[in-house]
């Protein structure tokens, strides 16, 4: 296919190696990038530090010494949502600072552990326990709220995204798996949860079936 004609182009903006980031940190485990306006680096050596990359001013890189174990940055403005385990626990704290400030907008300790976050809306963050889905929203003093609980379908799975469609009634988690034992070698998409309002929740059998409700969300899942 021609360039011209191609669905989709790329450009290079920069190389985080080219701000100081070092390339052991390049890493799915370490970078974070919810939107094109920032990029979130967490830094293990030589000391412990988050590193926030604005898009408008790559080359001026904010690093601050903080310890966790995921940092993101809110989609939209310089607000960045922090977890770290509890030491001896299998629990999580979370924080969410306004970077500006330099102000705690509001922390919580979950009772079990956290094993996927994401920004659904510029207000509302995502948790996605071993058991269940919450949202904890930025404003007010409100703690994370329970939306639904994982169906017996995604146990064992490793969640790789969890989304909203615009008027957040409709939500779509999806995790992969390990194949069959005789193709251990594939990763296998499971079925993605589909979570419609109160009394209508239900699995979806196949990703490429969802309601196109979902269709007005900003990426394909």
């Amino acid at each position: 296919m021609a360039a011209a004609n191609a669905p989709i182009t790329m450009r290079e903006t920069l190389t985080l190696a080219s701000i100081g980031i070092n390339t052991q940190f390049i890493t799915f485990t370490h970078v974070t990038m919810e939107s094109d306006k920032f990029i979130c680096v967490r830094e293990t050596a030589p000391q412990n530090s988050i590193v926030i990359v604005d898009m408008n001013a790559p080359n001026q890189p904010l690093r601050r010494p903080i310890t966790a174990d995921l940092a993101l940055m809110n989609p939209n403005s310089r607000i960045l949502a922090l977890k770290a385990q509890v030491q001896g626990t299998t629990q999580d704290h979370l924080q969410i600072f306004n970077i500006e400030s330099k102000t705690k907008i509001k922390s919580h300790q979950m009772p079990e552990q956290v094993v996927f976050c994401k920004w659904i809306t510029p207000k509302i963050l995502g948790l996605v326990t071993q058991t269940s889905v919450y949202h904890w929203s930025i404003e007010g003093d409100s703690e994370p709220v329970k939306v639904f609980e994982r169906t017996a379908n995604l146990e064992n799975n490793q969640i790789i995204n969890y989304r909203c469609d615009p008027t957040e009634k409709w939500l779509v988690l999806i995790g992969i798996a390990p194949g069959s034992p005789e193709d251990s070698n594939k990763l296998v998409s499971e079925p993605a949860i589909m979570a419609a309002p109160p009394g209508e929740r239900q699995a979806i059998e196949r990703v490429a079936s969802m309601d196109r409700r979902l269709n007005h969300m900003n990426e394909t899942v």
